[in-house]
């Protein structure tokens, strides 16, 4: 059977899952289980193999999906392009975000059930993913909210806590979102938010985009998709949201109002601090007739992905800008996606990659060390990137650090005010000493001629 490798119909969740279990991705868990560990333990044995879906979350009236995109190839199955083109795709929609297609509200998918009953999140499979978590949260969700600076939406993915039947606490670190709502603070007024849950990686990504405040974020998804994004106005809220989406909860984040919030595990691997956060009353609730309620593995693979793939494009922005001839730039998983990077320039010359890892470090802040290669090492591949530092590399003429830089705020390595030092290695030669570094190879000359070799190969059996 041929598998599918475009989408169906217009993006959603559903169609996406679709496409994940037509390539063999996605696997399904029928029997009860527990949502205080349980699930995450499941999602973490699948992480970078397979989306799990659970039909029976002890408590909960609806399914659950997690590890939604779990391996980085499934980004550029969404985005109908190879892999290496992802992250161009993702900087031309930065750039050129696309209308929208708005919806009569009888005819978003999103809208068939109105609820505003007195709990809206107890009947939800919300996990407590880690052991020292301060409880179960809400980690998939689209935090759609009005820049009231421009009337552009913005998306953002911030950990909420669960802290009653219509109360979320949310973190909200520096960026746009911050800067709203501090805006609508001042004057003392509570920042209308709609809570998106159950989308489609396409979705997911452009949530990520830089945060800058003449962009719009549901443009950017709708620049990405295969035809334009339908989105639909819900009553009481001042911005569109996704019509497909599976779920959508309603609220305000209350001006001066704070309450503990936390610690969770995050995308080092290591738990975030707690402390005093805004506090997101719920007010209202729109879904389909049946919802599958998204989870987000907090640092598991999908989470490095959806927020390292436009870092990533945001990264090769930057490098272009700087005049860096850069040709590919990837944020390791090893480094959580945030912290690490590999870059490879053509034709380096002396003193680029110094100039280029410079750039990469202004650009993002959390990032802490980039190896630059040349355009002959796959920057995709660990042990090709390990062999040029091998071979290549000396630590007393190509080593670079700069002390107390602006580091990421969950770094627990970090500083008083995330101070940190930043390294970079230049594993470059150039294109006149490639001849002398050049990886040895066993040439054949008709690749057809090898591939017939390989396919006449059989079991052995030895006594």
């Amino acid at each position: 059977m041929t598998k599918r490798t475009t989408w169906p119909d217009q993006p959603d969740l559903r169609g996406w899952l679709g496409l994940v279990g037509d390539q063999g991705d996605l696997r399904r868990l029928a029997g009860p289980i527990s949502a205080d560990q349980e699930v995450a333990a499941v999602l973490t044995s699948c992480d970078g193999a397979s989306a799990v879906l659970f039909d029976d979350v002890e408590g909960a009236a609806f399914p659950l999906i997690g590890n939604t995109t779990a391996r980085r190839r499934h980004f550029a199955l969404a985005l109908g392009c190879p892999e290496h083109d992802v992250v161009r795709r993702l900087g031309a929609a930065m750039a050129a975000p696309a209308p929208l297609v708005e919806v009569p509200l009888e005819d978003a998918p999103v809208a068939a059930v109105d609820e505003d009953g007195p709990d809206l999140l107890s009947d939800l499979p919300l996990p407590v993913q880690h052991e020292h978590d301060g409880g179960r949260y809400i980690t998939s969700a689209l935090v759609c909210v009005r820049d009231p600076r421009t009337g552009l939406t913005n998306l953002s993915i911030n950990r909420l806590q669960v802290a009653g039947p219509r109360e979320l606490r949310a973190l909200l670190l520096p960026g746009r979102l911050r800067q709203i709502f501090d805006l609508h603070e001042a004057q003392g007024e509570d920042l209308p938010v709609a809570l998106v849950i159950g989308v489609d990686p396409i979705l997911t990504l452009a949530s990520q985009a830089p945060a800058e405040a003449d962009s719009d974020d549901l443009g950017i998804a709708s620049a990405l998709h295969p035809r334009p994004l339908e989105v639909v106005r819900l009553p009481g809220h001042p911005t569109p949201v996704p019509a497909r989406a599976e779920l959508v909860l309603l609220g305000r984040l209350r001006a001066g109002v704070r309450a503990e919030e936390g610690p969770f595990g995050e995308y080092p691997r290591t738990y975030g601090p707690g402390g005093p956060a805004p506090v997101l009353e719920l007010t209202r609730r729109f879904r389909r007739e049946q919802p599958i309620v998204q989870t987000i593995l907090s640092g598991g693979r999908e989470h490095f992905w959806v927020g390292g793939l436009p870092r990533e494009a945001r990264l090769m922005a930057a490098l272009t800008r700087a005049g860096a001839n850069a040709v590919a730039v990837r944020l390791t998983e090893a480094g959580s996606c945030r912290m690490h990077a590999v870059v490879s320039l053509r034709n380096a010359q002396p003193g680029a990659a110094f100039s280029a890892a410079m750039a990469v470090f202004a650009a993002l802040a959390p990032l802490k060390q980039v190896v630059v290669v040349d355009d002959d090492v796959d920057v995709f591949d660990d042990e090709q990137v390990g062999w040029a530092l091998a071979t290549r590399f000396q630590a007393d003429t190509d080593l670079m650090v700069v002390p107390r830089a602006r580091g990421g705020g969950l770094d627990p390595s970090a500083g008083p005010g995330g101070v940190t030092a930043k390294l970079a290695m230049d594993a470059t030669v150039g294109a006149a000493a490639r001849g002398q570094f050049a990886e040895m190879r066993s040439a054949v000359g008709d690749p057809a001629r090898l591939q017939s070799l390989l396919d006449q190969l059989e079991p052995a059996l030895h006594d």
